[in-house]
């Protein structure tokens, strides 16, 4: 975010921060999985996506946002479901409207994690400069010849005319037995209203230096950077 995206020198280096998340208290489960806790297994399937989450709009203030290496992908491909370039829930409830039969529109993006993690790869070796804009939500030139590969002329012309960050996501979904745990976190911020729960609490004995608390007052967009 900001000038803090500088830290992205090098995405095939496993520390480096390339997933990230969004929780409320309602979705504990996910910490749960950290602090080694049961969870529920009924709960539904998580998304998560490349880059930091989109913050104006909305500012994030009451949220607690999980940062992710690439470790936390390629160690969970057993429960990958599916990913796609553009957030396909915007696409389903009409908030990104691409001029393409909807339900069609959705196949053409779809991927399985040989693809995924194959578009995403070839992304990840882009110039520095490119990464930036990847993990920004942002289009970039350089992008299309990787694109080119791997999707249709509806899917690329939507997403380098379409102004919404939305449509640069990169998002992707895990079945409720992906394995969370204290290597595939680089950074967990959370507001310092949450402290009280038990599940932060020991949340903060087990990642230790990697929790950030900020006061959501001011937003995760005013954070330390």
């Amino acid at each position: 975010m900001g000038n803090g995206n500088n830290r992205y020198r090098n995405p095939r280096n496993n520390h480096m921060t390339i997933f990230s998340k969004i929780l409320t208290l309602n979705k504990l489960h996910i910490l749960e999985k950290i602090t080694g806790i049961h969870h529920i297994d009924s709960t539904p399937s998580d998304y998560f996506n490349i880059g930091m989450p989109i913050e104006n709009p909305p500012l994030l203030r009451g949220s607690i946002i999980i940062e992710l290496n690439i470790t936390f992908l390629t160690e969970n491909s057993d429960f990958f479901e599916g990913g796609s370039p553009i957030d396909t829930g915007s696409v389903k409830f009409g908030f990104l409207k691409p001029s393409y039969d909807k339900d069609e529109f959705l196949k053409l993006s779809h991927c399985n994690y040989e693809k995924f993690h194959a578009l995403t790869d070839e992304l990840f070796k882009l110039p520095n400069s490119s990464l930036i804009k990847l993990l920004n939500h942002a289009p970039c030139p350089s992008f299309k010849p990787v694109l080119e590969k791997h999707f249709n002329s509806p899917i690329l012309d939507f997403m380098y005319n379409e102004k919404n960050p939305h449509a640069w996501l990169f998002e992707f979904s895990l079945s409720n037995q992906y394995k969370l745990s204290e290597k595939h976190i680089n950074k967990i911020y959370i507001p310092n209203t949450y402290l009280f729960n038990n599940t932060i609490k020991s949340l903060q004995k087990t990642l230790k230096r990697k929790v950030i608390t900020y006061n959501p007052k001011y937003g995760i967009e005013n954070r330390a950077r």
